[in-house]
């Protein structure tokens, strides 16, 4: 049997809500679900996905608690038609979500209400990235990894300049190229056919004299016609080469690059680096407009170079950055395909950024990390468990954060939580049984969901009866506006959504860093 979840905690809700049984019909997810949506897997049954068993990403540790079961995370599809074809014993149906915005082209300015949502999706993928990607550029002191992560998430006037990307890059060693190949972009004389004035025929071949000796008349006069013109061979000046497709791709990928980049850092438009994207970004559109106002056509990105391409070295240079920024188009695909996954890994560094806020809070074990060269279906670190121990001398606690665990109690399997805190008093071997359960929740236009704090409260009712003892839980959705944030909180359980930067990303935390006090708190002193 198989089931389409539109939670993680389905199992544990009486009444089944949130849960889809794939039948013989076809399923259409409401755009008032604009969320992750998970496939639920039993009795042994695997569900082919589009004609395959590993287009899902699997809940790490859910079947810990029975190996005949599995729930798996489906991607977010680029585009909404025709759907996803799902296969189950031997049946197909098709799972549709329309209403959701579909990926936009990288080179295509939005103009739909519908294309500016999917911008927006596509630019808070991109500043998760940015935050995730934090983690790699402090990888050379471990140590202080985890603090210095929390001074820059924290820093809500950031003077720093934004951080420096492919577009960046190529604005500070490419601009002299662009500016040199706006000048004088190459050209080649190309033989045409068209009617010339009989005075300025200077060459007549094959094709022409058939057409002359075609046209009524004795005399040339006469077959010129009223207007004294013929058909012979023109030589004209043509733009559109290879090379020269090729260096219109890349401008329109530079300039909408350039445009994101500055979306993105909004808030640091005025910094040099800005204010030189913001040029190199605006020059590559005028050189692209005057492009295609010359007939040159864009290139294929498979196309095959040319001598021009290879040997010029103007024009190599815009090859090496046209596939740099096609490569990048790439990533962002995957980013746009698993952006429930991004954002899994981002709350994951979240919770341990807003455990080491809490006062006198201090790091006594970390996981080694590494930042991996090439992203795996939205993820970038890899780390062993728990991710981070840390000490709280002030509740006498020890408190371990475990990320994606691979064999979780049977009970804490149920909850399908990819990361949960466990936590006891110092020499209390019992104490380690009291888990925080944190859901991450992607969703398209964030905000919070009514009623789901009511669910999160029955689900941690539940959780506490178990032997695990789950005391606490959270849902961590993303916000609205990533600079801003929301809250709800009823005892033990808290629905949080999350900006990605600025006082949104820094007032979650400090939410957080509040839930995970009084939870602690409330153990010392029940």
């Amino acid at each position: 049997m198989a089931e389409i979840w539109l939670r993680p905690w389905a199992l544990l809700l009486s009444g089944r809500p949130h849960r889809i049984t794939v039948r013989e019909q076809d399923i259409d997810i409401g755009a008032d679900h604009a969320a992750a949506i998970w496939l639920y897997e039993t009795n042994g049954d695997r569900v082919e996905v589009d004609g395959k068993r590993d287009t899902t990403e699997p809940i790490v540790g859910f079947d810990a608690g029975d190996p005949t079961r599995r729930l798996s995370l489906l991607p977010f599809p680029l585009r909404n038609v025709p759907g996803v074809t799902i296969t189950s014993q031997g049946r197909s149906i098709r799972l549709r979500r329309p209403g959701n915005p579909e990926r936009l082209p990288t080179n295509v300015e939005p103009q739909t209400e519908q294309e500016h949502e999917a911008h927006r999706l596509m630019l808070r993928a991109e500043s998760v990235w940015t935050r995730v990607r934090d983690v790699e550029l402090l990888l050379g002191d471990p140590g202080q990894l985890w603090q210095e992560l929390g001074r820059r998430w924290k820093k809500v006037d950031d003077d720093t300049p934004p951080r420096m990307d492919v577009i960046a890059d190529h604005a500070f060693v490419l601009w002299r190229t662009v500016e040199e190949l706006a000048r004088s972009p190459r050209r080649i004389l190309r033989r045409t056919h068209r009617q010339i004035p009989l005075a300025r025929v200077q060459e007549l071949d094959r094709r022409a004299m058939t057409w002359l000796v075609r046209q009524p008349g004795e005399t040339l006069a006469e077959r010129a016609g009223d207007q004294q013109r013929v058909l012979a061979v023109a030589r004209e000046d043509s733009f559109d080469t290879l090379e020269n497709r090729v260096l219109r791709s890349y401008c329109e990928l530079a300039s909408h690059a350039a445009r994101d980049y500055l979306e993105l850092y909004a808030a640091k438009r005025q910094t040099s680096r800005a204010r030189k994207v913001d040029a190199f970004g605006k020059a590559s559109r005028r050189l692209a407009r005057y492009l295609a106002d010359h007939g040159v056509r864009t290139a294929d990105p498979g196309v095959t170079p040319n001598f021009v391409l290879q040997h010029n070295i103007n024009y190599h240079r815009i090859w090496n950055a046209w596939h740099e920024l096609l490569r990048r188009d790439r990533i962002l695909d995957q980013l746009w395909r698993w952006q429930a996954r991004s954002w899994e890994e981002f709350c994951a560094l979240a919770v341990v950024v807003a455990l080491i806020d809490i006062p006198g809070a201090r790091v006594v074990a970390a996981a080694p990390i590494e930042f991996r060269d090439e992203q795996l279906r939205g993820c970038w670190v890899e780390h062993d468990n728990p991710l981070v121990t840390i000490f709280l001398p002030q509740q006498k606690l020890v408190v371990e954060v475990r990320y994606r665990l691979e064999r979780p109690d049977k009970a804490l399997s149920d909850f399908a939580a990819p990361i949960s805190i466990r936590f006891g008093r110092l020499g209390d071997f019992m104490g380690f049984l009291r888990i925080v359960v944190v859901w991450p929740i992607w969703a398209v236009r964030g905000g919070l969901i009514p009623g789901e704090l009511a669910e999160i409260a029955e689900v941690t009712a539940k959780g506490q009866k178990t032997r695990v003892n789950v005391v606490a839980a959270a849902v961590l959705r993303p916000a609205v506006d990533d600079e801003a944030h929301g809250c709800e909180q009823s005892g033990s359980a808290m629905c949080l959504a999350i900006g990605t930067r600025g006082a949104g990303l820094a007032n979650a935390l400090a939410e957080l860093t509040r839930l995970f006090t009084s939870t602690l708190t409330a153990e010392v002193h029940p």
